[in-house]
């Protein structure tokens, strides 16, 4: 049985006393499509969440200067290109943004301030949340942050696409060996990626609805 758009639509608000929203984590390499099967959710009324939002909050109030990549002796500042060319392209252009980003929240939080520095920040307001999907888990206690929730954490799975071949980094292969949820390969058109993460979500019974 094909499961809608309109099934994943959220019932409301969970607030406290109430039955947790639904949520939902993705997991995967860079470019394996994360924030591709959450626009599946986000379509349906879902709220987006990261747990590198903090990170990235950081890193703007900081603003480091960069090489300009048009102009061998021209700098230009991270946050002039974020609030021109947003997050995506800015790291794209920009490696050492990545990089930036890396290192602030894997040795700058989570070795300075315990690992679970970015969770606690993500979920201090979780009892308000709605249902959400989480785009960016790298760690093992993050996705088991999800699972204490009643959160599922689903692994998104590209051909050539592989977070231990990338780069060395701790947060692209922390979860290597790590027992998701479910995998949810992402090896067609964009419509077959959709109904396949709709698919899982059915399957794992994900309360789609709570009490009001």
């Amino acid at each position: 049985m094909n499961t809608s758009i309109a099934e994943l639509k959220p019932a409301g608000t969970a607030e406290s006393g109430r039955e947790p929203a639904p949520l939902v984590g993705f997991a995967g390499a860079a470019r394996a499509g994360k924030d591709t099967a959450a626009d599946v959710l986000l379509s349906a009324g879902w709220q987006r969440k990261a747990f590198a939002d903090k990170v990235k909050e950081m890193l703007y109030a900081l603003d480091p200067l960069m090489v300009e990549k048009e102009y061998a002796e021209g700098v230009t500042s991270l946050r002039y290109e974020v609030d021109g060319y947003g997050w995506e392209t800015t790291k794209d252009v920009y490696p050492e943004v990545r990089q930036y980003l890396q290192r602030l929240g894997t040795e700058g939080g989570r070795a300075a301030l315990g690992e679970n520095v970015w969770v606690d920040a993500l979920f201090r307001d979780y009892e308000t949340w709605g249902p959400t999907v989480i785009t960016d888990v790298r760690f093992p206690n993050e996705a088991d942050a999800i699972r204490q929730r009643g959160g599922l954490v689903i692994l998104v799975e590209r051909p050539g696409s592989s977070p231990i071949a990338q780069t060395g980094h701790a947060s692209e292969n922390a979860l290597t060996g790590y027992a998701f949820d479910a995998v949810v390969r992402n090896d067609g058109t964009l419509w077959e990626m959709y109904a396949r993460v709709m698919q899982t979500i059915r399957a794992a019974d994900v309360n789609m609805e709570h009490a009001c």
